[in-house]
């Protein structure tokens, strides 16, 4: 019988998107599990949304923050 790794398939980079590895410790990996829980949401999306908040940046920036993130290039 073959033997095989459960290994999960690695995203790949697109054109439109990029792969980062954060490691986070075991509590405060537990906790972000329970808040994307808590929000029905994936912690790719949660992730993604408060980058882009803070950089001011994509879907989730709005427009005073985008304005500000212009302002500073």
């Amino acid at each position: 019988m073959e033997r095989r790794a459960l290994v999960a398939e690695q995203p790949k980079d697109t054109d439109s998107s990029r792969t980062i590895i954060v490691r986070l410790s075991i509590d405060t990996h537990r906790a972000l599990r329970v808040r994307v829980a808590e929000e029905d949401t994936s912690i790719q999306k949660w992730v993604e949304a408060l980058i882009e908040r803070a950089l001011g940046v994509g879907a989730a920036a709005g427009p005073a923050t985008k304005k500000a993130a212009a302002s500073r290039r």
